[in-house]
């Protein structure tokens, strides 16, 4: 989550979503992998996604993310919104359309042709769920390598995607995997922070859970609904069960 936080709502408000809770364009691209339906962790997540939805105290502070949308960021392209940071997209192509920035990445990411799979980098990413995000944003699970050598594995694919791209964020190197289900739309009060820890915590040991993801998407996005895959990375078929 690139763009910095108004003092007067959480990260996701007002450009993600209206305060009311409206989705709004805030178009990018990004690599990610996908949850799919038939992942261990999918319904516990969704057993989460459902006492949230239909909590009075909590429904009307926190927009939910529709359950086809969840996904493990693997390295974030580019955002519309951040053109003016020059930290925040590649060199020499600040003033590149995004719809052309998103086809000189798919160029470079293309030629990577089978290389992720010479080089040990291939799916399945073999992945567990540590905690829950701090909640000061939304909801979120940090996920981290299944060992220590996994996590390992998933940076060199960050770097090894990021260096193909040409591109790398200031958090590069201290960036964390999550998988994100909601986004605030206010600072919560005191009740409802308590409500949300305790609907949080009740579900957290049900989603403690070793999972695996399949192969990386490159994705382009108008909002933070839908993430419509471009193509797969690496030569991969995408053997995924789920069309997104």
């Amino acid at each position: 989550m690139a763009s910095a936080p108004s003092s007067e709502y959480p990260i996701g408000v007002p450009f993600r979503f209206s305060p009311e809770g409206d989705v709004q364009r805030f178009p990018g691209n990004t690599t990610l992998c996908h949850l799919p339906h038939n992942s261990p962790l999918f319904p516990g997540l969704h057993d989460l996604y459902k006492s949230v939805a239909s909590n009075p105290t909590l429904q009307s502070c926190i927009h939910l993310l529709p359950p086809d949308s969840w996904h493990m960021t693997v390295l974030d392209g580019v955002l519309e919104r951040n053109r003016d940071d020059p930290r925040l997209w590649p060199a020499g192509n600040v003033y590149l359309p995004l719809d052309e920035c998103t086809r000189l990445f798919a160029e470079r990411l293309q030629a990577l042709g089978h290389s992720l799979e010479n080089e040990g980098l291939a799916p399945p990413y073999r992945m567990k769920v540590r905690s829950f995000d701090p909640l000061v944003n939304g909801i979120g699970l940090e996920v981290i390598g299944a060992t220590v050598e996994e996590e390992q594995r998933m940076r060199r694919l960050r770097d090894r995607i990021a260096d193909t791209m040409g591109f790398r964020a200031p958090n590069h190197d201290t960036y964390c995997f999550h998988i994100s289900v909601a986004y605030l739309l206010r600072h919560l009060s005191q009740q409802e922070r308590r409500e949300l820890e305790r609907v949080t915590a009740q579900h957290l040991p049900v989603l403690e859970l070793h999972f695996d993801l399949d192969a990386v998407e490159y994705c382009a996005f108008e909002d933070m609904h839908l993430f419509s895959r471009v193509f797969y990375l690496g030569g991969s078929s995408g053997k995924s069960t789920d069309p997104v």
